[in-house]
């Protein structure tokens, strides 16, 4: 499972299960070393009322961090550097471990930032 809402006006939220860590890592780590890759979601992942999301694309190109939103995809440009840190922590959820520091990393989006969260649920 892996789901992504926003949760209030300055957060985004990334929720993953067992399942979904392993399938994270897979995913980041091919971001980290082709540049992309795009993720399907949890049906109910949704930026704002009106903008639900079926894809997330993550990128390696971004410094600093942004969302870009179009057609249900919420692409996420993220620092090297920050999807190193992430795969760390996937790491340590496959272990049994928590996803700490929850959070992943400020993301601007309509002149506004946001700080995405990454929640591990066991």
């Amino acid at each position: 499972m892996i789901l992504l809402y926003r949760d209030d006006e300055y957060a985004l939220k990334l929720e993953f299960d067992l399942k979904g860590a392993s399938q994270l890592k897979k995913n980041l780590q091919i971001a980290l070393e082709l540049g992309e890759i795009i993720i399907n979601l949890e049906k109910g992942s949704i930026l704002e009322d009106n903008k639900t999301i079926d894809i997330l694309k993550v990128t390696n190109a971004g410094e600093p961090s942004e969302l870009y939103y179009k057609d249900k995809i919420l692409t996420v440009e993220l620092d090297k550097e920050i999807i190193e840190f992430c795969l760390e922590r996937l790491n340590k959820c496959i272990l049994g471990e928590e996803f700490f520091p929850a959070e992943i990393c400020d993301v601007y989006y309509n002149d506004n930032e946001l700080t995405l969260y990454g929640i591990f649920c066991k």
